[in-house]
């Protein structure tokens, strides 16, 4: 099947529809008194909300483009690796699932479309806010992607609930290096909108993530010409693996320049901490 920015365009209209219908079915049951906790077989939680909204997207997609497979995190089992697609929908129905439960704000709805293992459009919502993100790697804007952000100090984006000793670590070796930096706590796919839009600059992951929680904040972010790489050596996230769902740890950038500008000291201390 030929993707192109007029096939991604003339389905957009009705993929925002598919988003905020399901973002309101979650924050009906946001704000009710019964969100039906449970946990999945990997210890990982799930909600009523997450199962509402992944039946309004599944359907929405299937009727939008029956021709590609759907591979969600509520309907996904482990006889889906090596599946071999070469397009497909990846979708996380509720991504922050834990910061939904806590009643934070920060959760989101997340597309993606894969071709050959790589993102190459994301539509994202934020059911709290109702914002929603959208790009597809066809809309590349040069400009942005040679813009390089210029006050010497490193905005890192980090997780508001899964910071690690590793993380504390890297945070500390940067200080070594004598690197300044703020950080930016968010939650969920919120994290790679926030270099996307301009807002951070680096994001570093080291904890476990699957492929459907970060696979269309991404396709968004290289829409504006970020770009996330795996930490161990810098080449880009594979999608649809024949092994794993889960994704191995990653560094996502606001932009290529700053990439380029950071490696040699992320190499460093990759080869001696990872």
């Amino acid at each position: 099947m030929d993707i192109s920015k007029n096939y991604l365009d003339s389905i957009l209209p009705a993929l925002k529809k598919t988003v905020i219908n399901s973002s309101l079915e979650i924050m009906k049951v946001y704000n009710s008194d019964n969100i039906g906790q449970k946990d999945k077989s990997d210890g990982s939680p799930v909600t009523i909300a997450d199962l509402a909204a992944n039946k309004i997207i599944v359907e929405s997609l299937k009727a939008i483009s029956p021709e590609i497979p759907i591979i969600s995190e509520e309907t996904y089992s482990k006889n889906l690796l090596n599946h071999n697609y070469e397009i497909f929908w990846i979708v996380d129905p509720l991504d922050g699932t834990r910061e939904f439960i806590n009643k934070s704000t920060e959760f989101t709805v997340n597309i993606g479309l894969i071709r050959n293992g790589k993102p190459i459009f994301g539509i994202v919502s934020a059911p709290y806010s109702g914002e929603i993100w959208s790009g597809s790697t066809m809309d590349l804007n040069v400009n942005e992607q040679e813009e390089i952000h210029d006050n010497n100090i490193l905005r890192i984006v980090m997780s508001k609930s899964h910071q690690t000793k590793v993380d504390k670590s890297f945070l500390a070796f940067l200080k070594t290096k004598e690197i300044n930096f703020s950080i930016i706590e968010k939650g969920s796919s919120l994290k790679i909108c926030s270099l996307a839009d301009g807002f951070a600059d680096f994001y570093p992951r080291f904890g476990p993530t699957s492929e459907w929680d970060i696979a269309a904040a991404e396709g968004y972010l290289r829409s504006r010409g970020g770009i996330i790489v795996k930490a161990s050596d810098f080449t880009d996230l594979d999608y649809g693996k024949i092994d794993s769902i889960l994704n191995p740890s990653f560094f996502g950038f606001r932009n290529k320049l700053l990439k380029d500008k950071l490696m040699p000291i992320l190499s460093e201390f990759t080869k001696k901490l990872l």
